[in-house]
């Protein structure tokens, strides 16, 4: 394993039952991403790319393989001791935002925090989070008062709010217009510069893509470059 890898996949296998039928959705997966790496994830629909990055995330298990993330295995971890970990070293982002209705945007995007810190600084962190996306105007504003773009930004200062080592994005702009798409990706990439953040862009979109740099593809179970 590379010194410096924040995410390390080896020999990674998942299958499911259906109807009494196995399907194989990743086959032996293997996979470095390095720190301040940036790498797009691309393939077709139900090739599995949202398995692999629910593993990355920690959120599903692999049947066999191993998952390691600054050189720890979260396998090994208790479900307390994963869930913190989860918290504070990796940020995901979904297509859909899912934001909290009766919530704002600023305690929306504290929630993470809230977990460890007290809420006044939790507060303090997100307004801050969320005026680095562009967002300084709309810290009290509930998730209906805001666009569609609006409301993934906030969801992509909630995953950050916490400075975690390992960024994950799920079809980010699956929902929104080419446009604004764009400048979500254009964020993402600004601020992942910044930070020199380790970043998985799993999207259908192949122009967004390449604008990751690095860029995989998984097929019949396995990934390779592009």
């Amino acid at each position: 394993m590379s010194e410096n890898a924040i995410l390390t996949l080896e020999n990674i296998k998942k299958s499911y039952f259906v109807e009494g039928h196995r399907i194989d959705v990743l086959r032996g997966v293997n996979l470095t991403m390095k720190a301040g790496e940036r790498l797009s994830l691309t393939g077709k629909s139900g090739s599995g790319k949202s398995t692999l990055l629910n593993i990355m995330a920690t959120l599903e298990k692999p049947d066999s393989g191993r998952l390691l993330i600054k050189g720890e295995d979260p396998a090994k971890f208790s479900d307390s001791r994963l869930s913190a970990f989860r918290n504070r070293e990796i940020g995901i982002v979904f297509q859909f935002h899912h934001l909290l209705p009766e919530f704002t945007a600023v305690e929306n995007a504290a929630i993470p925090l809230m977990l460890t810190c007290p809420k006044k600084e939790s507060l303090e962190k997100a307004a801050t989070m969320l005026e680095r996306v562009g967002l300084s105007h709309r810290l009290n504003h509930k998730p209906a008062e805001l666009s569609g773009g609006e409301q993934q930004r906030v969801a992509i200062a909630r995953a950050l709010v916490t400075e975690p080592s390992l960024l994950l994005m799920d079809e980010p702009t699956g929902n929104l217009d080419n446009e604004t798409g764009k400048m979500i990706i254009a964020l993402i990439l600004s601020i992942a510069e910044e930070r020199n953040l380790t970043t998985l862009f799993v999207t259908h979109n192949r122009e967004f893509a390449a604008e990751m740099g690095r860029g995989i593809e998984i097929n019949e179970g396995v990934v390779g470059d592009l």
